[in-house]
């Protein structure tokens, strides 16, 4: 008979106290309640949820065959089909970068944390994984709590005093984390506030980890790299799981600085040490991904534009409901602050914390979504992140085919149905 004996398990201080990522937890519960026969709205996971490509699709089946390992930095032919591609697109000179392949752009966030000694700087509301991820590095993640009033703008001096306060507390603040367009926001910056962080990174020696993963699904159909102003101290992480629908594929891109020198050697150890590479066959498709097929260009363009039109829509709905959202920059989240309304809620709901609200919200009227106490914020900001892509996104993809000027309404009133119904749900629950 085999007996559990608990004292032979001690959690480790890096891992103690890191729960499961909230995304990936409540789109697991979201999934148990469906498969259970409950309807539920949900705006607690984002996945975006185009079908893939044909051309992907063939050339993933053909590439089926493939069964060797491939080097752990990722297949040469994919390594500069990619620099080359984001390159363009993001604006950074690929000729000083090194590219790994990794699944999923969050390892190679994650690696680049454990390879850079020192303590980490990180902007909130910060997407879930970071701060644990630090943690797990054995750094001190140091927030710099941007707010809702000012659009949760930062600027260049907020970093400064952050980094001025952060070492007179013995701490060594190394690097930071960057992301936009944002998730949680879906926010981000001009040209103007790239040149200043770029500026104050620059001089007080701080190396950027840029988390562009969003970056082509820009609203505006362009987005512009920090590497473009901070070449030798940025990295750039990104993928192909957002703009592509490739979130199951798991492959992503990390470029790193050449004049960061001994940086890609040791990311490549931690990948050697730990995913050893990516999948052959998928990164053979990656290739074909990236190699700006008209079609599969046309593909990125449709689904991006009912991106924007979707989230726009809920925007619109939440200003119809007395807040104040800046326009969207990219992706597919936003991120309303509800405090405005903490003494109705707390009447009507008891609800006192992000938290009380998110699981109201989900008990008492079945719209999933995360509080924003998950990323980062004070439990008593009453922040929800809303991810905006709970519909079929071959029905809506086919819906803007065939009727190209259709306004936000038309199409979540058609071919998003759960969105309509979630913000539905949001008029109702907040009608004191």
């Amino acid at each position: 008979m085999i007996t559990t004996h608990k004292a032979l398990h001690q959690t480790s201080d890096q891992v103690k106290g890191i729960p499961i990522s909230a995304t990936l937890k409540i789109n697991e519960e979201i999934i148990a309640k469906r498969a259970a026969g409950e309807a539920v709205c949900h705006m607690g996971f984002g996945e975006s949820p185009f079908p893939v490509h044909p051309y992907i699709v063939d050339a993933l089946i053909k590439a089926a065959k493939y069964n060797q390992y491939p080097p752990t930095m990722g297949l040469l032919a994919l390594r500069e089909k990619a620099q080359a591609y984001f390159g363009k697109r993001f604006g950074f000179d690929e000729r000083s970068m090194d590219t790994i392949v990794s699944p999923g752009s969050k390892d190679i966030i994650f690696a680049a944390q454990l390879a850079i000694k020192g303590d980490l700087i990180l902007p909130t509301p910060s997407w879930v994984s970071y701060a644990p991820q630090a943690k797990l590095a054995g750094s001190k993640a140091i927030q710099i709590r941007t707010k809702a009033e000012n659009y949760h703008k930062l600027t260049g001096r907020m970093i400064s005093e952050t980094l001025a306060e952060a070492r007179a507390n013995g701490l060594n603040p190394t690097k930071i984390i960057l992301n936009y367009p944002n998730n949680p926001t879906g926010l981000g910056f001009d040209e103007q506030e790239l040149i200043d962080l770029a500026e104050t990174l620059r001089g007080e020696g701080i190396i950027a980890i840029s988390d562009e993963i969003y970056g082509l699904v820009n609203h505006k159909g362009e987005h512009k790299s920090i590497a473009a102003y901070y070449p030798e101290g940025t990295i750039v992480t990104t993928g192909l799981s957002k703009h592509l629908s490739l979130g199951g594929y798991r492959i992503g891109f990390g470029f790193i600085p050449k004049l960061l020198e001994g940086l890609t050697a040791d990311m490549a150890a931690v990948a050697s040490e730990t995913w050893s590479c990516v999948s052959n066959p998928i990164q053979r498709a990656s290739i074909a991904a990236l190699e700006e097929n008209p079609d599969v260009e046309q593909h990125i363009a449709t689904s991006t534009k009912v991106h924007n039109l979707a989230s726009n829509y809920v925007r619109g709905k939440l200003i119809d409901m007395g807040l104040n959202y800046p326009p969207l920059a990219g992706g597919f989240y936003l991120y309303p602050n509800f405090t405005p309304f903490a003494k109705e809620l707390e009447k009507a709901y008891g609800v006192k914390t992000s938290d009380d609200l998110a699981r109201d919200l989900l008990n008492r009227s079945g719209l999933a979504a995360l509080p924003g106490s998950d990323f980062g914020d004070d439990p008593a900001v009453l922040a929800l992140r809303l991810a905006i892509t709970d519909y079929d996104g071959g029905e809506a993809m086919a819906y803007l085919n065939t009727n190209p000027n259709a306004t936000a309404d038309e199409l979540v009133k058609t071919a998003c149905p759960r969105v309509y119904d979630a913000c539905k749900i949001m008029q109702q629950y907040f009608s004191f």
